[in-house]
């Protein structure tokens, strides 16, 4: 353990690890963008009936990752306690993906209810996976420069695999199935997605080493001790409410490209190359943002994405955008500032777990991870939420011309949401304590701790 501190990883670790988030997005992007329509067009289910499928999903995979942080707390087996998850569960994950793109022989409520217990085991199996993979971020390297690293290569091997399916899956359901709307065409594409996702994760395995010595860490064993484990971990409660806000400023901003350019712009067809610009523009941005980060901190590049988020917003408050080169322009603006908070986030959680134990004794790294994913989720569900709801307090109707009036609302819920948003998140991290040296300082103490306790002093 007397190592711990000072050991580096090489840049072929670190690949090795972030190369997970290519497995996990493959499974994450197909079901953020394409599961929906799969169930209404391709299953044949009802709009509403689809809709509450994702819901009740959605909410019952938020609340079981904290649950899963503190199993994954307690795992103790001579390969670590996070990485025999990739090695054993990754096929789970797989198989559970390609249930999910099946259609049985059943109608009504036995078809729905099918698709609803699919989608749960496969939000069980990727949870199982994901939550000890994200928390091993924070067991590899205690180096805080390092984490930046591995958030940075996370995003964008998350990048690549969003591009991944968007760009391969209609063309491959269509291959196999002779239809974008073939069920059997989804299917044999979620099996090669799966298929990929699976080599990868034993690699991710063979790649990554924990630290051994892990019997000197205090791991709370009660839900009371993880709260008296977390409530003085101001680090966590900060960046959480920063996240939080951020990520519902981002998602009322994206569900906005669509309407802006059919209503605003009358140039639907536009709106997918919005998207497809913003999503592979984080193969640049990302790298930038890690560069801003090694030059001025954490905490102050995140600052930085919130005043170039502000400054954005402000521009488009008092510009009247109406061509297509300059709404692009815009939401690749905001684009930077979203990739800047969200790399922010995962490289500073981690950090946050070192500054809870530091004040309370106790480590929970897992339920840390597991905590931090229940509360974006949450938020990013309450950010479509509140702006689907909003659309419809400002008189917006699905294909029709909106009236002037319902134009201008628009407009204004496009930059007061999200305006509120960063500004929450620039007030929350304006108080993070963690600046400078501090946690640099804070693991030197926790090592020195540590080798009191295994009779190294």
């Amino acid at each position: 353990m007397a190592g711990r501190a000072r050991t580096k990883l090489g840049i072929s670790r670190v690949i090795g690890f972030t190369i997970g988030d290519f497995a996990f997005n493959l499974y994450w992007q197909s079901i953020s963008l394409y599961l929906l329509f799969f169930y209404t067009d391709a299953v044949g289910l009802s709009a509403a009936s689809a809709g509450l499928i994702y819901m009740i999903a959605s909410i019952f995979d938020a609340t079981i990752d904290p649950l899963m942080g503190a199993i994954a707390d307690r795992t103790r087996t001579r390969w670590g306690r996070y990485r025999p998850y990739l090695l054993f569960g990754g096929p789970f994950v797989g198989i559970a993906f390609v249930l999910l793109y099946f259609k049985p022989d059943l109608a009504g409520s036995a078809l729905a209810a099918w698709m609803l217990g699919t989608h749960i085991l496969f939000r069980i199996a990727y949870t199982v996976v994901s939550i000890p993979y994200t928390a091993m971020s924070a067991r590899i390297t205690p180096n805080s420069g390092e984490r930046g690293s591995i958030a940075g290569g996370r995003i964008i091997f998350a990048t690549l695999a969003g591009l991944t399916i968007a760009i391969t899956t209609q063309p491959l359901a269509a291959h196999f199935g002779g239809t974008v709307d073939s069920p059997h065409g989804y299917l044999l594409a979620a099996a090669l997605f799966a298929a990929v996702a699976t080599i990868i994760f034993p690699i991710v395995f063979a790649a990554t080493r924990e630290p051994e010595g892990d019997m000197h860490e205090v791991v709370p064993h009660s839900l009371s001790e993880y709260w008296q484990a977390l409530k003085g971990n101001r680090a966590l409660w900060t960046l959480l409410a920063a996240i939080c806000a951020g990520a519902m400023c981002s998602t009322a901003l994206g569900k906005s490209i669509l309407y802006y350019f059919k209503y605003y712009l009358h140039d639907e067809a536009q709106a997918r190359t919005a998207l497809s610009l913003c999503a592979a523009s984080g193969l640049i941005v990302v790298p930038i943002w890690m560069l801003v980060t090694r030059w001025i901190g954490k905490r102050n590049a995140c600052l930085a994405a919130v005043v170039w988020g502000l400054a954005g917003l402000t521009w488009f408050a008092i510009t009247d955008v109406r061509t297509t080169a300059l709404a692009i322009g815009f939401f690749l603006w905001m684009q930077v500032t979203g990739l800047g908070l969200a790399l922010g986030f995962w490289s500073i959680l981690p950090d946050t777990v070192e500054y809870g134990e530091w004040r309370s004794g106790r480590r929970t790294e897992s339920f840390v991870f597991g905590l931090g994913q229940f509360f974006l989720k949450v938020a990013l569900g309450l950010g479509a939420g509140l702006f689907g709801w909003l659309l419809g307090v400002i008189g917006y109707q699905a294909n029709v011309a909106q009236s002037a009036e319902t134009l201008a609302r628009m407009k204004v819920l496009m930059t007061a949401l999200p305006a509120l948003g960063l500004v929450i998140a620039g007030i929350a991290m304006f108080f993070y304590p963690l600046r400078g040296k501090r946690h640099d300082e804070i693991v030197e103490e926790l090592e020195a701790q540590r080798r009191v306790v295994a009779g190294e002093a």
